[in-house]
């Protein structure tokens, strides 16, 4: 019995190590790593948690309005001079005897505090739950952030590939020339020096491609996995979502997003705090009833009978009048007007941050646009200069220095399109974010 029941938690991991072994080495897409995001990065859980809690909070709050009961059955043994509880006479012998009782209580009147309380901790649970919202769909922007960038350095290691096998080739071609005397040793020693800066060039966007795929598996909180290959995305990005102006794209994210409404409910929560402080300035009324009885050994009866016949009952009123706490009540009062003003100068802020982060995402994408189109051009220009000048060089015309300047000019613009490609997505899926089109499923 023992062994299966080791053979079956061993082969649990097993299949658990080879699921996340499945999942990093699968094609990812950017939707998918979006999903294993939101399934496991820490802070998404952190905030998930944060939420649950101001639930259980919320529904504590409400459960204070319920009234208390209580029980109590004591048993004691007495030995030498003590009280009978049933004859209130002193005995010097012993004897054994009891104590039951049953009270509750109610509050009837607090200020309103705990409908107030109440009414602020939903407020509070409900900002939690827009942070975890605002949270999810940060990670989301993250992780599409750090895809794209990782697609970029991909993109850039096949670009680097492409210029060291160009310059592997003249280096080969220069090399047998070089034997036969019918080229300048100084062109040959060049080509190879570029030969070997162009390697250099491959190593680091190799080193780069992996840092940014690290920096992918942090965000998706699984294990590295170098292996793993990326969807590309689309030649262009392509947007159906129309934006008109700044001031359209921040009213849609303010009213789309959590962001602004969370601040806004945190707000709410603190306003409704400052009123159930307030409240404790006002006397508070409540009702208590019960039921007690005792035996002991040498009462009538037997033990029931005697619990029947002792019983008592008792219901009271409470009034409590604060009047001197040593101004504890104006100290809590003061801090959470405290509270209130931090918390309406965070909401200010979001939104001022809000605006001034729409704009420049507009401003962004207009420019990443603008660069591409540019570069576009460029590239062609360049790559018929290249053109061009191989032939010369090829046909001893031009030296090695103008050949390669000729080169690295079309490389450098060749990288730059790559870079201003994926720019143009990064800065098209933030507009789409801040434009409500990232918002989860799940989320309100």
């Amino acid at each position: 019995m023992f062994y299966s029941i080791r053979y079956i938690i061993c082969l649990g991991a097993f299949l658990s190590l080879v699921g996340q072994i499945a999942i990093a080495q699968d094609t990812l897409t950017l939707e998918r790593c979006i999903e294993l995001a939101l399934e496991n990065n820490l802070d998404v859980q952190q905030s998930r948690i944060r939420s649950q809690s101001e639930a259980i909070n919320l529904r504590q709050t409400k459960h204070n309005l319920l009234p208390t009961l209580g029980a109590e059955l004591r048993h004691s043994y007495s030995q030498g001079r003590t009280i009978n509880p049933t004859t209130n006479q002193y005995v010097e012998q012993s004897f054994t005897s009891g104590n039951q009782s049953l009270n509750s209580s109610l509050v009837l009147f607090d200020g309103l505090r705990m409908f107030r309380s109440i009414t602020q901790q939903t407020y509070a649970y409900r900002a939690s739950q827009l942070e975890e919202q605002l949270m999810r769909e940060r990670i989301a922007l993250g992780v599409t952030s750090a895809y794209i960038q990782a697609l970029t350095a991909r993109d850039m290691v096949s670009q680097i590939e492409n210029q060291v096998e160009v310059t592997h080739e003249q280096v080969k071609r220069s090399t047998v020339l070089n034997e036969e005397g019918a080229i300048s040793p100084g062109d040959y020693y060049d080509l190879k020096g570029q030969y070997a800066s162009d390697l250099n060039n491959l190593n680091d966007a190799r080193n780069t491609l992996n840092e940014a795929l690290v920096s992918l598996f942090k965000l998706l909180n699984l294990p590295y996995d170098g292996a793993t290959s990326l969807t590309s995305l689309q030649e262009l990005p392509l947007s159906e979502a129309q934006v008109a102006d700044a001031d359209q794209l921040y009213q849609t994210a303010s009213d789309r997003l959590g962001i602004i409404k969370a601040a806004d409910h945190w707000k709410k929560q603190a306003e409704f705090g400052l009123k159930a402080t307030r409240s404790s300035y006002f006397p508070s009324l409540s009702m208590g009833a019960g039921l007690s009885s005792n035996y002991s050994q040498d009462g009538l009866g037997t033990y029931y009978d005697q619990v029947q016949n002792n019983l008592g009952r008792s219901l009271g009123f409470t009034l409590s009048i604060p009047i001197l706490s040593r101004l504890q009540v104006r100290n809590n009062v003061a801090q959470a007007k405290l509270n209130l003003s931090d918390a309406e100068n965070i909401a200010q802020t979001r939104r001022n941050e809000l605006q001034q982060t729409t704009s420049q995402a507009l401003f962004n994408l207009d420019a990443a646009k603008e660069r591409y189109k540019n570069l576009v051009e460029q590239v062609a220009h360049y790559t018929e200069s290249f053109r061009i000048a191989e032939v010369r060089f090829n046909t001893g015309d031009i030296n090695s220095v103008e050949f390669l300047i000729a080169k690295n000019k079309m490389d450098n613009a060749n990288a730059n399109l790559v870079i201003a490609r994926y720019q143009w997505h990064l800065r098209q899926r933030i507009v789409d974010y801040y434009n409500g089109e990232m918002i989860l499923d799940g989320e309100n």
